[in-house]
This record gives structure tokens, sequence and C-alpha cells, in this order.
């Protein structure tokens, strides 16, 4: 169970974030301590939105050395760090910090790409403009894919594209014509609901990617339609191991953390 983070017992490593009891990054981070021959602790620490610098000032001081941040958290620990990596800064996101000096950074953006497939053609469609779909639309495009992004309100994602300064066209219609990637960043899927799309006019080997961990109504109806799909694990190994590889250097056990969690 996580601890509050008023409550948190000493350590080395955790994620923050609210909710965070349905997180698999002890389990994974603990199988990954365990193939380097480590003996470091991972926690799950419940931060409220609000409070995580004062969070962060009290797992420094039991002698935690990094942590993960996830969600609703990332943009509130941006402002919490004496410095950032040029992504963080540029997608207003950190979700790995070095407690020693509060540094943070970002490991989502080059984890999605670590996951992807070669493609012939880099084309994406991305549903949602939230804070996921905000680091991954900055590594796209920074990699050079064709982006388009749908979002119920448009104003969202309009305003996705202007702050994060790339190049992107904001479409009306979530339809995925001659597109490689079809990446699902909303959260539709935590609750078990469909999307508006239809999979038949993707490109051919066209690939469903969904952030939620499991088989989810997306991957399903993707799968149905002849799609390859993949869902949010692989992220939360790519991301991990980053986040393992910045703290402790290395090369991060991805197989073992892979399998830790499925």
């Amino acid at each position: 169970m996580p601890s509050e983070w008023r409550e948190a017992p000493p350590g080395d490593f955790a994620v923050i974030g609210d909710p965070v009891a349905h997180s698999l990054s002890p389990r994974m981070h603990a199988a990954a301590f365990a193939t380097r021959g480590e003996s470091y602790s991972y926690e799950a620490i419940r931060v409220p939105p609000g409070e995580v610098a004062e969070a962060i000032a009290r797992l420094r001081s039991l002698g935690y050395r990094g942590l993960n941040v996830t969600v609703p958290l990332k943009s509130e620990a941006r402002m919490a760090m004496r410095t950032v990596g040029e992504f963080a800064a540029r997608c207003d996101a950190v979700n790995t910090i070095r407690l020693e000096d509060l540094y943070g950074i970002n490991t989502d953006g080059a984890g999605f790409l670590d996951t992807l497939p070669a493609f012939d053609r880099k084309s994406a469609l991305i549903l949602g403009a939230g804070g996921s779909a905000r680091a991954i639309a900055l590594a796209l495009a920074l990699d050079g894919y064709n982006l388009r992004i749908f979002n119920r309100t448009a104003e969202r994602a309009i305003s996705l594209v202007r702050e994060l300064g790339i190049d992107a066209e904001v479409v009306d219609n979530p339809a995925p014509q001659d597109v490689q990637l079809i990446l699902n960043a909303t959260s539709a899927s935590l609750h078990g609901e469909s999307l508006p799309i239809s999979f038949a006019s993707a490109a051919s080997g066209a690939l469903a990617y969904d952030l939620v961990y499991g088989d989810t109504p997306f991957l399903r109806a993707a799968r149905a339609a002849g799609l390859k799909t993949l869902d949010g694990k692989a992220l939360l190994v790519a991301q991990g191991a980053r986040s393992l590889e910045f703290w402790l250097g290395g090369v991060a056990p991805r197989e073992a953390m892979m399998e830790a969690i499925r």
C-alpha cells in the first residue's frame, strides 16, 4: 500500500502521484535492483496537488535519492526544481528527480520513442492534449514525425501546439487515414470507454498505442481491424529504465522490468 508523504518511511527511491496505489513502478524497480545486485528500496507515496515542494523537501530529509513523478504532479514538480533538463523545460513537465541537487528531467518523450518500431514513414495521430500528450507530441515532432492532434476541445490542442512550438495539424475528426501510429493519450480507457474512431483507413502496418495498461477497448477495436497494438506497460518500462540509468548509471535490465509487470 502507498504511504502518505507525511508518514513516508525512510527510503532510497519512490514514485509520487495522486492516486498512486495502482502504480506498477515499485514492482518493476524492485526487479531491476535485484537483477543488478542492488539493495535499494522503492516506495509508492501519495502526494496531493499543491503539496509537491513540501513533500519533496521531506523525502530529501528522509534520505531519498530520487523520485519518479506521475499524474497529476509533473508540472508542479517542474516548478519545485532548481534546474531542469531542456526537454522537461520545453514540455513543462518533470517525471524524474535527482534529489541531491533538485535536478529534474523528463524521460517520457525519449522513453516513448524507445518503444516504437522503425516506420517507413513517420506519421502519427495523437488523441488527447493533456500532460502525457505534451511530452510525446514534442518527442515525435523533434524526431521528424508528421503530426495530427485531435482533442474533443480543439482549443486545448491548439494551445498545446502553440506552447510547444511544434509543427502539427489540429484536426476536427480522429480519422487515422494513412497514419502509421495512432496514440490514445486520453483518459477514455481508464473508464472502459471507447473512442469514436474507425481504424479502417489507417496505413498498412499501422500501430495502435494506448498509454493505459492492459487490453483496452481502444486496443481491441484496433486489433479487430488488423492493426498491431501496444499498451502503456512498454512506456512504463522504457521511461523507468531511463530514470534508473539517470540516477545510478549503468544499463537498466529492461527485460526483467517488463517481466515483473506482465
